[in-house]
C-alpha cells in the first residue's frame, strides 16, 4: 500500500505543474490588464503611470520569467500579495479554502449517505414502487442545473417565506455564532446535494443489482449464509468499489458545481474568490486559487483510489510486492 501511495503522490506533482502552467497561459492570453483594473480602465491612467505600475508588479518581464518567478516563490512558501488590496495571498487563500472545505465536506457527506441509502433500497427492491420513485428523483436531480435550483431556493425560502438567509456566511448586524453560520449553510448545502446526488444514486442502484445477480452472491445465498454476512461481506464491499471510483472521477464536477453555488449564494470560498479574481485580473490570487483547487481534486482522487485499493484485494497484492 505504501508503494501505491508513493506512485500516486509522484504522479500528482507533474499534474499540478501542468495545471498551473495552463492556467498561467490562459490568464495571460485573456484580454485586459490587472493594472488597468485597479483604476477601472486604461483610460484613467497615463502611459507613464501604467508602465511604472506594471514594472513594480513584474508584469513587464517575459512570460516565462513571470511564471518561473511565481513558481519559485510558491515552492519557497511565498505566495505573494493580492494586486487589489495588498493582502497576503496565503491568508486570503487559507480562509477561502476553509470555507469551501466546510461546504464541500458537509454536502459531500450528505451526497454519500443519501446515495448509499436510496441507491441500495432501489437496487434491493428493483421494479417496485420504491425503485420507481427513487429513480425518478435521481433523474430529476441529474437534469436540474445547480444555479437554477439555487435561485429557486432563494426565491422560495428567502424572499417568499423569509425562513433562511439568501447570501453570505454571516448576517449583518448580528453576532457571528455557529447558529448563524449553520443557517447560512442550509441552502448552499441543500442545493449541492440535490443537484449532484442523482448520478450517484443511479450508480449505487446499478451496482447493487449487479451484485445480487452475480454467481458468487447466489452461491453465498445457497449456502445459507446469514443476512448480516451477505450484506457486509458481499453486497456493500462489491457495490462500494464502483461508487468510490466514480466519486474520485467526478470530484472535479462537484467542485465546479460548488463554485457556481458559492457565487450565487455569495459564499466566501475558493469559488467566489476564483471568479472575482478572474474578473479583476488579480493574477496572484487567481493562480493560488487554481493551484489549491488542483490540490483539492488530486487529494480527493487519491483518497478514493486508496479506499478502492483497501476494498480490492487484487490492488493490495499487486502494489504490496516490493
Amino acid at each position: 500500500m505504501l508503494r501505491y501511495l508513493a506512485l500516486r503522490f509522484g504522479s500528482a506533482i507533474p499534474q499540478l505543474l501542468l495545471i498551473s502552467l495552463l492556467a498561467f497561459i490562459v490568464m495571460k492570453a485573456a484580454p485586459g490588464s490587472p493594472v488597468a483594473s485597479l483604476v477601472g480602465g486604461r483610460e484613467f491612467m497615463s502611459a507613464t503611470d501604467f508602465e511604472r505600475v506594471a514594472g513594480n508588479l513584474g508584469l513587464n518581464e517575459p512570460l516565462y520569467t513571470q511564471y518561473l518567478t511565481w513558481l519559485s516563490n510558491v515552492l519557497t512558501g511565498n505566495w505573494g500579495y493580492s494586486i487589489k488590496d495588498g493582502r497576503a495571498v496565503s491568508e486570503v487563500i487559507w480562509v477561502a479554502t476553509l470555507n469551501t472545505g466546510l461546504l464541500i465536506g458537509i454536502a459531500g457527506t450528505g451526497i454519500v449517505l443519501i446515495s448509499l441509502l436510496m441507491g441500495y433500497v432501489a437496487g434491493r427492491w428493483a421494479q417496485s414502487p420504491v425503485d420507481y420513485a427513487v429513480s425518478g428523483l435521481a433523474h430529476i436531480s441529474f437534469a436540474t442545473p445547480a444555479f437554477w435550483l439555487a435561485l429557486l431556493f432563494i426565491l422560495l425560502f428567502s424572499v417568499e417565506l423569509d425562513w433562511l438567509p439568501s447570501s453570505g456566511m454571516v448576517t449583518l448586524g448580528q453576532p457571528d455564532t455557529w447558529h448563524t453560520r449553520l443557517l447560512h449553510l442550509v441552502l448552499p448545502v441543500l442545493t449541492i446535494i440535490l443537484a449532484h446526488a442523482g448520478p450517484y444514486i443511479r450508480l449505487v442502484r446499478g451496482s447493487v443489482r449487479d451484485v445480487l445477480s452475480s454467481d458468487y452472491y447466489r452461491a453465498a445465498v445457497a449456502r445459507g449464509l446469514p443476512r448480516r454476512i451477505l450484506l457486509w461481506r458481499y453486497e456493500l464491499p462489491n457495490a462500494l468499489t464502483p461508487f468510490i471510483t466514480w466519486c474520485g472521477v467526478s470530484l472535479p464536477l462537484l467542485v465546479g458545481g460548488t463554485f457556481v453555488v458559492e457565487w450565487v449564494f455569495s459564499w466566501p470560498g475558493i469559488g467566489q474568490l476564483f471568479l472575482k479574481s478572474a474578473i479583476g485580473k488579480n493574477y496572484t490570487v487567481l493562480m493560488a486559487a487554481v493551484l489549491v483547487t488542483g490540490v483539492m481534486v488530486i487529494l480527493g482522487n487519491l483518497i478514493a483510489d486508496l479506499l478502492v485499493a483497501w476494498l480490492n484485494p487484487k490492488i493490495r497484492r499487486q502494489y504490496g510486492r516490493a
